[in-house]
């Protein structure tokens, strides 16, 4: 075991411990002489020239000089990426940052707080700190537009980067339009794009999307920038878009309107082109309005042919509609369209589908106006006639309904109905109502029969 021996100061003056001759030895041993122990200095000799404090050292130059810094400008702050960023303090006017570096926390590490900071920055910063942050977007402008929170950053720059800097932006664009249409992300960029960028850029775009319109018009992500094409208005003369549209989509528009995203594309194809460019998509939907009318999403289709569209098309779809009314008016989806038709039709299609439904036949005495009084979707049409038709043609309904109580009470949808015929303030708004519509004091029940 190591013992520390103390050995007394030989000077003679005072007795007690020397600090510097303590000897330090091993039992069973002769101990070594006594030697001196000088402390070493505390940390390393501080000098106006050390490495720490010169800009030109390659470890600090990346950081104090980043962006052309110049310290000489005492009116500008700028704040080091190496210590964790204090984003409030860096949205300061006067602070400037290395702006990449947020950009590349955006990229590699799906960063939304500095898609959101770079985004409020752009609103209040100087036009230096600006343009200095929209280069750093437009270096990596596609891996931005395909990231979740970078794409919102690259439209940001459509509106305050300079002409150049949008040009940028467009070139990075260029040649990617199909990627980025089809893109969760990127869709949206390319429809800014088709809003900012000059009709040069927006007709190459174009021509990059026609290489595959039946892929993208009913692309879930590429359909919503067609619909951005069909709403542009061009200064020069437009791109023959519906010439390329119609040849690719000859004989298919039913099977696109039937489509979720297909529906979209055809009522805004409805809404924004020239008749002539329209003509052939409409045709093939009016000859197929049997098969969209029944569609989940084909039905707006023809709703908007119905409501909007010209009148030989409207007159056409309506006969069709008054044809198969009592099929119709029994189905999930060709139910809405009879319900769109009873609402902007007037009296004279409501006059029109009460003679259709209530045409007795001859083998059955049961007319099609009880069957859709107690169907699960055709009693919310009823109870709409029965509150909002004239006096005289809700009394005919109610007449016809009185006539099957014992059946329709039986029934779960068809006992709503019978309620509202039976129904005392029913009755009495019916006598004294002087206008039709006005008769909202009745229960109301959804197409599902629930309230």
């Amino acid at each position: 075991m190591y013992s520390r021996r103390p050995s007394f100061n030989s000077g003679g003056g005072s007795s007690g411990f020397s600090r510097a001759s303590f000897d330090y030895s091993i039992p069973g041993h002769q101990p070594s002489p006594s030697t001196s122990y000088t402390p070493s200095p505390i940390g390393t000799p501080l000098s106006p020239a050390a490495t720490e404090f010169t800009a030109s050292s390659a470890a600090s130059a990346a950081v104090w000089n980043a962006h052309g810094h110049d310290a000489s400008n005492a009116q500008q702050t700028y704040v080091s990426t190496i210590e964790p960023l204090n984003y409030r303090r860096l949205l300061e006017r006067s602070v400037n940052c290395n702006w990449k570096y947020i950009v590349d926390k955006i990229v590699c590490n799906n960063d939304q707080q500095a898609s959101i900071f770079l985004q409020q920055k752009l609103k209040i910063s100087t036009p230096e700190q600006k343009h200095a942050i929209v280069d750093a977007i437009v270096a990596q402008a596609y891996p931005l537009m395909v990231n979740r929170f970078g794409n919102f950053l690259v439209q940001r720059c459509f509106e305050h980067g300079t002409p150049e800097q949008i040009d940028g932006i467009a070139n990075a664009i260029r040649g990617n339009t199909l990627a980025l249409s089809m893109d969760a992300f990127g869709c949206h960029v390319v429809q800014k794009a088709l809003d900012c960028v000059n009709e040069e850029f927006k007709a190459t775009m174009v021509s990059e999307l026609l290489r595959r319109i039946p892929e993208t018009v009913i692309h879930r992500y590429a359909c919503h920038v067609w619909q951005k094409l069909f709403e542009l208005r061009w200064v020069d003369a437009p791109p023959q878009i519906m010439k390329y549209v119609n040849e690719a989509l000859r004989g298919r528009w039913s099977e696109v309107a039937l489509g979720e995203t297909g529906s979209l594309v055809v009522q805004n194809i409805f809404e924004n082109c020239l008749e002539e460019d329209k003509r052939p998509c409409i045709n093939e939907v009016l000859a197929n309005i049997d098969l969209i009318a029944h569609g989940q999403f084909g039905n707006w289709c023809i709703q908007h042919i119905c409501e909007h569209g010209a009148p030989a098309d409207r007159s056409r779809a309506i006969d069709v509609v008054i044809h198969n009314a009592p099929e119709y008016s029994m189905d999930q989806y060709a139910s809405k369209v009879v319900e769109k038709c009873l609402k902007i039709g007037g009296a004279e299609f409501l006059e029109r589908y009460l003679d259709r439904v209530c045409e007795g036949r001859a083998d059955r005495p049961r007319i099609p106006l009880i069957d859709i009084a107690s169907d699960q979707y055709g009693n919310y049409l009823v109870q709409w006639i029965l509150q909002h038709a004239s006096p005289n043609h809700r009394e005919q309904v109610a007449s016809h309904i009185r006539k099957h109580m014992v059946s329709l009470r039986g029934s779960k949808f068809g006992s709503r109905v019978g309620m509202l015929c039976c129904s005392p303030i029913y009755t009495r708004t019916t006598a004294t109502s002087p206008h039709a519509g006005t008769s909202t004091t009745a229960t109301r029940y959804n197409r599902y029969g629930f309230r």
